[in-house]
């Protein structure tokens, strides 16, 4: 990966158009934005991630009457969007090294997760390349900030994904992955409890923040969810979960039975005390209602939401990722029918926009990048979903799923800026546009998102 010159201190950016997820729109568009350093006269409080300040956001002419506007060098982009940078609410990054794989039917879901078990990374240093690539492709993306799960190495809670992340440019949440079910229930819960502690003594600065992340219900007692949500309010932690995501999730949660149960015996990790809390006719939100109301989940998923769960995730408050791409990898829609995440969003719901593993998208990832705006085009191509709203999912609604400074994710300055996204979208086909349209073409279009700060030299190509 290349790397352009350093970026200057102050940058003045001009474009076709810019746009945010919360009203601002012009087209064309300008942005100044000063690191840390210029703005409050010190260094940046972290030497791999500057931290930028928004300065001025609008038309060019106005942003060329801030009093910095003189010293700042320029950057003309005639034919591109100036958007912020990218949230990625759900991703798993330990996973890179895998790289995108073809869905097998005959396997299933379940067969899928053996898979993922087999191949998962469990030493330090392999976790560290994986993350460190998967950063790589996050940033060659336009994301700046992800929700990352912190895989359980050979079924462990491992604080490894969360070291790695933490030296990266990132910001965001490493959710502590683990496992307590059946015979493996009391084991689980203590192993995440120690985590829990050492992750304590290990706390600081700014950056990747520390959560929690009970897998799923068909791995997870719902009396553990109850002490994780316990524990995430009394210490502030984030907190999230895969959930409602596959038809055989249901039948494991309503029934007590189906693949996953037959996995769990597998593993000899079946008991019948787990039948305490399951098998009893609930779908899988209503299942875990009462720890999803001790604590602001963020779940994953949600592919499987009939009226009763959208109602159930709007009251306790949790917010959802949904990511596209990985619902149709699994077929989703055909065995669920089509995500309701604008029912959600209607019910007051925070929806962000997540990618899963890279294994389960195509191909060209592993070269161009792992990103929302992919989430975005899926979305504004199948469903005709309006570009700002993507772009909203994308930015402030993900910034708020992860607990992080929306203020960063927008252009009301003057504000901390997270990052600044340059997207072509070809020259201008009128005098005066509408930056929601110009927006719209680029999502048609081809084109890959590239980062202009906080690095300032990466390209997606």
């Amino acid at each position: 990966m290349s790397r352009s010159a350093p970026t200057p201190q102050l940058l003045r950016v001009r474009a076709r158009a810019l746009i945010d997820g919360d009203g601002t729109r012009h087209a064309p568009g300008a942005v100044l934005v000063g690191a840390d350093c210029t703005e409050h006269g010190s260094p940046p409080r972290d030497a791999r991630s500057p931290a930028w300040r928004l300065l001025a956001a609008g038309e060019p002419s106005v942003v060329a009457r801030h009093p910095a506007a003189g010293g700042a060098a320029t950057l003309d982009l005639p034919n591109s969007i100036l958007i912020p940078g990218l949230v990625n609410a759900h991703c798993h990054l330990d996973l890179t090294h895998i790289g995108p794989r073809p869905f097998e039917p005959d396997g299933g879901f379940v067969g899928w997760a053996d898979h993922i078990r087999r191949n998962r990374p469990m030493a330090s240093s392999d976790i560290g390349a994986a993350i460190a690539r998967g950063v790589d492709l996050s940033l060659q993306g336009g994301v700046v900030a992800v929700g990352d799960i912190a895989g359980a190495a050979g079924g462990r809670p491992s604080l490894e994904p969360w070291r790695a992340l933490r030296e990266s440019p990132l910001e965001g949440v490493s959710f502590l992955e683990f496992f307590a079910i059946g015979m493996g229930r009391d084991r689980g819960q203590e192993a995440a409890r120690r985590a829990m502690t050492q992750a304590e003594c290990e706390r600081a600065g700014r950056g990747i923040r520390f959560g929690l992340q009970p897998h799923a219900p068909n791995t997870v007692d719902r009396r553990v969810y109850e002490w994780a949500a316990d524990e995430a309010r009394r210490s502030g932690l984030a907190i999230s979960t895969h959930l409602a995501e596959t038809v055989e999730e249901r039948e494991f949660v309503a029934r007590a039975a189906g693949p996953q149960r037959e996995f769990l015996e597998r593993l000899g990790l079946w008991d019948e005390s787990a039948t305490e809390c399951i098998g009893r006719g609930e779908h899988p939100v209503r299942h875990l209602a009462s720890a999803l109301a001790a604590a602001r989940f963020l779940v994953a998923h949600v592919n499987d939401a009939p009226d009763e769960t959208i109602e159930i995730l709007a009251r306790t408050g949790a917010a959802v990722a949904y990511c596209p791409r990985a619902s149709a990898y699994f077929g989703a829609e055909q065995r669920l029918g089509p995500h309701r995440y604008r029912d959600m969003l209607a019910a007051g719901i925070v929806v962000a926009l997540g990618t899963d593993s890279i294994v389960n998208l195509p191909a060209a990832a592993a070269d161009v990048g792992v990103s929302t705006w992919d989430e975005m085009r899926v979305l504004a191509r199948r469903d005709g979903t309006d570009p700002a709203l993507l772009l909203r999912m994308a930015t402030i609604l993900g910034a708020a799923a992860l607990g992080l400074d929306s203020a960063a994710y927008r252009f009301a300055a003057p504000s901390p800026l997270a990052g600044l996204v340059a997207v072509e979208a070809g020259p201008p086909t009128a005098p005066r546009e509408d930056a929601a349209d110009v927006l719209g073409q680029a999502l048609r279009g081809n084109a890959r998102p590239r980062l202009l700060l906080p690095d300032g030299g990466r390209s997606a190509g």
